[in-house]
């Protein structure tokens, strides 16, 4: 792929300075150049994730930042997932209107792998192969004792109320569901606090979840932040000694490491460890000193993401599924392209 006119980002105290290539890249020949110089520059790396497998970071380097950002919204808005779509409201005797209630159920996510189902059609109907269904009969008896009221409010002489939460839910497997997912489906949340029921009040419904993507509803994006940034440079353009090593560490904390050293009268001297953990705060700037001797800059080619999921699907196959997803775009074009030039006799 052809590197950016812009060879990098100067960060400066107030503003950031493009500094462009001389000279610049030469065009590529025809698509095969493009695509040859496109796999020579790509580079993947995970840099980490967590235990859990709902927070990943990775970096990509050598690729536009049409590209990044592609790969950013899709999985924010194109990544399928499975949400509450429709609910059937048989009994609410609570004060919350059906349809708050019915949109607060659909906000609730559900831990489904989606690649089990398939897409739900605007005219078609509901199978065990597109929807799961879930009931949630909640009853507030009659008046409590007084142990009861104090554990429902944690305070005595407080009315007592009683809570509904995800856990509520009860999955209602349909077909040979119960045999294609043998561990049950369930909110990825059982402490969700739904609504909360007086005495004499109860709630009895049927609710429908269906695969669908970010764009259609934001109940249905998998992440809950899917971000990148550009790569920092950090570099000490003369060594820094001493209390002003001390304070660079202090400012900009996980960047710079402080070693011991002898030359002349200085006793110890900072050093780049770890570009990855520089924010651009410039708050060394602050200090004309280390103003002068410390330079950062952002590489325009190289970014790194940071993907957090809402638990539905790790943030690993969201990535997987993005990727899946802008390869079927670009092959989409591709063969309207194709299409348009052989009606064109091209």
């Amino acid at each position: 792929m052809t590197k950016s006119s812009v060879d990098h980002y100067d960060v400066l105290e107030h503003t950031i300075r493009k500094v462009y290539a001389h000279p610049q890249p030469p065009i590529p020949k025809d698509s095969n150049e493009f695509l040859t110089r496109f796999k020579s520059n790509l580079r993947f790396r995970l840099l980490s994730e967590s235990e859990d497998r709902n927070h990943l970071v990775f970096e990509i380097s050598g690729i536009d930042v049409s590209l990044a950002n592609a790969l950013r919204r899709i999985m924010i808005a194109e990544v399928p997932t499975v949400a509450i779509e429709s609910v059937y409201m048989w009994n609410n005797t609570s004060v919350m209107h059906d349809e708050v209630l019915s949109h607060r159920l659909g906000l609730i996510p559900i831990m489904v792998d989606p690649r089990a189902f398939e897409d739900f059609e605007d005219e078609g109907d509901a199978t065990d192969k597109n929807t799961l269904v879930f009931k949630l009969s909640v009853t507030c008896g009659g008046r409590p004792s007084r142990e009861e009221i104090k554990s429902s409010t944690g305070l005595p002489n407080q009315p007592y109320s009683k809570s509904v939460y995800s856990r509520d839910l009860e999955w209602v497997p349909q077909g040979n569901q119960k045999e294609k997912f043998a561990d049950g489906i369930r909110p990825v949340f059982d402490d969700i606090l739904i609504m909360k029921l007086r005495p004499g009040q109860s709630i009895e419904l049927e609710a429908h979840a269906r695969k669908s993507v970010g764009k259609d509803h934001a109940k249905y994006s998998p992440v809950s932040t899917a971000s990148y940034r550009l790569m920092p440079k950090v570099e000490l353009l003369h060594e820094v000694y001493d209390d002003l090593a001390d304070e660079l560490e202090m400012v900009e904390p996980g960047v710079f490491n402080i070693v011991p050293c002898k030359e002349g009268s200085h006793t110890r001297k900072a050093v780049v460890v770890n570009p990855y953990a520089c924010t651009m705060s410039r708050n060394f700037m602050k200090n004309p000193k280390l103003k002068e001797m410390v330079r950062i800059t952002r590489e325009p080619d190289h970014f790194i993401f940071s993907v957090e999921s809402v638990g539905m699907i790790p943030a690993s196959t969201v990535v997987a599924e993005a990727i899946r997803v802008l390869r079927q775009k670009s092959e989409k074009i591709v063969r309207l392209c194709q299409e348009q030039k052989e009606k064109e006799n091209i």
